[in-house]
């Protein structure tokens, strides 16, 4: 993960959050187009993100909710909006992420936990989570994409939304501290769903980050092949390439 020390005005930045940020050293550690991320190092250290209003309700909403699920997910420590944009604020979670080289050197047991990890948040209890009906939602939000009335209705008919999905599921959205899980980060397109949804994902990123596609079968046999429907794995494939 990078990270590049900037000097930062905080006074651009809600009341509630500016004390967490006096006198410490701030690091933009942006990954996306879409949000400005920077680390914060003052007592503690912790994540502040920063994107279009409305953008990071989601991820607010999705992070306490897994933070309440023995805390798989960092605290939240403050969410403000203001008339532009969104703040969430969240301590930062020990360790390195999937891509940093303590655990892309030893990509067998990376595949392996990668798996595992994913199997333990597909068996989290689905009440309480703030969106059920993720597949539904996602479908509804892909309207533009050119699916035919045929695929749309078999998504839905096949669709099996009874697991907590990550929605982003890659290898910089979660952290370990050498293999052992610290938390899932990035969780604004989470909720209720179809785990081949996340499966076709993480099969993705191992292949991508990787350069490889030999981990697939480690990834799987962990995670439990006896509940991957391959044909439902290939109709979620179809989907999302399509909308990619």
């Amino acid at each position: 993960m990078k990270r590049t020390e900037i000097s930062f005005n905080i006074n651009t930045v809600p009341i509630s959050i500016r004390p967490f940020m006096q006198h410490a050293r701030i690091y933009d550690s942006s990954c996306s187009e879409n949000a400005r991320t920077l680390l914060v190092e003052g007592a503690e250290k912790a994540y502040l993100k920063i994107s279009k209003r409305g953008s990071l309700e989601r991820e607010y909403a999705m992070t306490r909710f897994l933070n309440s699920c023995h805390a798989i997910a960092p605290k939240v420590i403050a969410y403000e909006s203001d008339a532009d944009q969104d703040y969430l604020f969240t301590e930062a979670v020990a360790g390195e992420d999937g891509t940093a080289e303590e655990h892309i050197g030893n990509p067998g047991k990376l595949a392996g936990v990668f798996g595992e990890y994913l199997r333990m948040l597909h068996s989290l209890p689905i009440e309480g989570c703030p969106y059920p009906h993720r597949t539904a939602e996602m479908l509804n939000e892909q309207t533009s994409i050119s699916l035919s009335s045929q695929m749309i209705e078999q998504i839905k008919y096949e669709a099996a939304d009874n697991a907590i999905i990550h929605g982003d599921y890659c290898l910089p959205n979660i952290i370990m501290d050498r293999f052992v899980l610290k938390g899932f980060i990035d969780l604004g397109y989470g909720g209720v769903g179809d785990r081949h949804y996340d499966i076709y994902w993480g099969i993705w990123t191992l292949n991508y980050n990787l350069k490889s596609d030999k981990y697939k079968d480690i990834f799987l046999d962990a995670y439990g092949r006896q509940d991957v429907d391959k044909e439902r794995l290939n109709l979620f494939a179809s989907w999302i390439e399509m909308a990619d």
